[in-house]
């Protein structure tokens, strides 16, 4: 788009044919490129919604040249960027919100870029106080977060078998939990994973010292270990395992850190 001239925008708003050619393909492929953008959810594409998104754009770009009243490149292509952004916007709620309404569609992604991007986090926050007068029950986050993600989440991959072949989240939760692909539902998925993680959490644990171990399942109150919080009950801690205050910091700080190294070392990504 940033070479059309003005020239050309005076002319396409005339109905002149040049001017109408020149416009509709440098606008095609910005128009195509915000499609797939606006259909990717999480494990891919939604490659029927790209070309409804596409000829949403269309429509854009041919009423742009109506009601955008400055032939400068810049501010047309500053005008469609914004109108294409509304509607494509509007377009893909509708798609993927299952039930949602739009408003707390649009406070999702509120909360999701607040969240860096990260849908479960982005859950959490949406059901927090930090959302103000738009905060949502943890029912409503949690179906504004499924209707965010789209249908073909299931289709992530993860991995790839022996042979080669990719392994999606799906065909995964199928073989973990012992259900078709077509029954596992969302919950499903955030129970696994949670396991997995627990499993991982004290599969690691094991491999610090007995003294490094109890120290850091205190710090976080780890079961069966009470909670002691950091700083401010080392002194019972310390009393508790016949431990000097500062021998208690040093396993904690040491802890803390090996902990991190092997769980990293060893996590499952999801």
């Amino acid at each position: 788009m940033a070479r059309l001239t003005r020239t050309q925008i005076a002319a396409a708003k005339a109905n002149d044919l040049s001017g109408l050619t020149a416009v509709i393909q440098e606008t095609g492929r910005y128009v195509t490129r915000k499609a797939h953008q606006y259909a990717a959810c999480e494990g891919g594409t939604n490659r029927a919604l790209v070309d409804d998104l596409v000829q949403t754009g269309r429509v854009v770009v041919w009423e742009s040249l109506k009601r955008c009243h400055d032939d400068a490149p810049e501010a047309f292509f500053s005008y469609i960027d914004t109108a294409l952004h509304r509607a494509m916007s509007d377009l893909r709620r509708a798609e993927f919100r299952a039930g949602v309404s739009e408003r707390a569609a649009k406070d999702f992604e509120n909360a999701l870029s607040r969240a860096g991007g990260d849908p479960l986090k982005a859950e959490k926050l949406a059901a927090s106080e930090e959302m103000g007068d738009r905060r949502m029950s943890t029912e409503q986050a949690y179906a504004a977060r499924i209707s965010w993600q789209g249908p073909a989440w299931l289709d992530a991959v993860i991995g790839h078998d022996d042979e080669g072949n990719a392994l999606t989240l799906g065909s995964d939760l199928r073989s973990a939990l012992g259900l078709p692909e077509d029954l596992v539902e969302p919950r499903d998925v955030e129970s696994h994973r949670r396991r997995v993680i627990r499993e991982q959490v004290h599969s690691t644990l094991r491999l610090l010292s007995e003294r490094q171990r109890y120290v850091v399942k205190a710090s976080f109150g780890i079961p069966p270990v009470p909670c002691y919080r950091p700083g401010e009950d080392d002194e019972a801690l310390a009393a508790h395992l016949g431990l000097t205050v500062v021998q208690v910091q040093q396993a904690r700080t040491k802890g803390l850190s090996r902990f991190r190294t092997l769980y990293l070392a060893g996590a499952q990504q999801w």
